[in-house]
């Protein structure tokens, strides 16, 4: 049996233990050279936010614009998909703390993106879909809502109009009032945004504008030219008149930079009339 051993290069450590030590360090030294897999870094990309990221000193003329985000991983999915029973707000928080890298030369933190405008954070949203999904939006069965056929419709990401502010000093702005009256107003941020998710299944839309308002209603300057400041005040901002309210609300909308999901549309061929196309979140990320 011991002739039909393989014994080739063989030493033996009794008879030749300095043969074999060096026989066991070369059989070391091969193995350790055996390339270990890689894992491949998650893939991403740079652009520019439309609003800019203004940290908390508030120098306008220093906003950064420069952001990265990530593609998102199955971590990132276990974590999305838990944090979806939490509501809307938590599901949108957890995306964006998964998918984004950095804003400017700041790694992404929880305090970084609660100070973003959210037509920013929603310019990260639509990156990191693009990042993690591709550029294309697809829907198996879209219902005509005029003619009621479905149809197979797909959206690209590059469809979707996006508004930018041109100084970042323009998130403050001023609102004419009925009687003479005007506000400083600012945009919204996503503090704002995440204050007003936690009661969204709770409060009326009007008890949700009373909040947005007081959050950012910063002044109202009276017709003798005296100021009140009113920021956080949401007792002021439920005694403005309905129609301030609305004029604060819609200026709000108006000025909000970022993807304008409200203006994609396209004309169905059957019927021959226009369709507006409403996009969310949940439209972005189907498959979470």
């Amino acid at each position: 049996m011991a002739n039909d051993l393989h014994t080739e290069g063989f030493s033996d450590p009794l008879s030749n233990p300095g043969a074999a030590n060096a026989a066991i360090a070369r059989m070391l030294s091969e193995g350790a050279q055996v390339a270990k897999p890689e894992i491949a870094l998650p893939a991403g990309g740079q652009f520019r936010l439309p609003g800019g990221y203004v940290s908390g000193g508030g120098d306008y003329n220093n906003a950064r614009y420069e952001a990265e985000v990530r593609e998102l991983t199955g971590a990132d999915e276990e974590a999305i998909t838990k944090a979806r029973n939490g509501g809307i707000g938590r599901f949108i928080a957890t995306l964006l703390a998964c998918g984004t890298v950095s804003v400017g030369n700041e790694h992404s933190s929880a305090t970084l993106l609660n100070n973003l405008l959210l037509g920013d954070r929603d310019m990260l949203l639509l990156e990191i879909r693009r990042a993690t999904y591709g550029d294309e939006i697809v829907w198996d069965q879209y219902s005509c809502p005029h003619c009621g056929e479905e149809f197979r419709l797909s959206v690209t990401l590059d469809e979707i109009p996006v508004r930018r502010l041109s100084h970042a000093d323009q998130r403050v702005f001023e609102v004419e009032l009925r009687r003479g009256r005007k506000a400083f107003v600012r945009l919204p941020i996503g503090a704002d945004q995440e204050a007003i998710l936690a009661i969204v299944d709770r409060a009326t839309e009007s008890e949700q504008n009373t909040l947005l308002i007081s959050r950012c209603l910063i002044s109202v300057i009276e017709p003798d030219g005296s100021e009140n400041a009113v920021s956080g005040n949401p007792d002021f901002a439920r005694s403005l008149g309905i129609v301030d309210r609305q004029r604060i609300l819609d200026s709000i909308e108006e000025k909000q930079p970022g993807p304008q999901y409200n203006e994609v549309k396209f004309t169905h061929d059957s019927c021959g009339k226009e369709v507006p196309l409403f996009i969310g979140a949940g439209d972005l990320f189907q498959g979470l």
